[in-house]
């Protein structure tokens, strides 16, 4: 077991310093996911899924919401469009929305995400199997 620790410490002392070790490159293509990914674990929130070119989409609970990443050196504006599940207060929805976006992907990405813009594109209701809806 020390001959484990021994060579652990030897690798860490043999990399160079994080500065001399070369950048680090994220893609607009790659925050896109990580905040969809994020904008889909807020509750109340989801996205469409289905259809070709915006042709026969249908609103699906399970999949994330469509995300556009504008990139400028570590700076980024972010445009999300979302479903909210009804009668979800959208004005406290979308803010937290919002928040939990730029929070989250400044802090797995390095960046600066200074503008969350927001379209809500669908309200859907909670239904039980049978195809009833829920009376409020």
């Amino acid at each position: 077991m020390s001959t484990a620790q021994h060579s652990t410490g030897a690798h860490r002392s043999a990399l160079a310093d994080p500065a001399d070790r070369g950048t680090l490159t994220i893609s607009e293509k790659a925050i896109e996911k990580i905040a969809g990914q994020i904008a889909a674990s807020v509750p109340g929130i989801n996205g469409t899924s289905g259809g070709f070119l915006g042709i026969g989409s249908h609103r699906d609970e399970d999949a994330r919401p469509k995300v556009k990443v504008r990139l400028s050196g570590t700076v980024a504006a972010v445009h999300i469009s979302a479903g909210v599940r009804y009668p979800a207060p959208l004005r406290a929805t979308t803010e937290r929305l919002r928040s939990e976006v730029r929070d989250k992907v400044s802090a797995a990405c390095g960046i600066d995400v200074r503008q969350v813009d927001i379209d809500i594109e669908s309200l859907t209701t909670n239904h039980d199997s049978n195809g009833q809806r829920e009376l409020l």
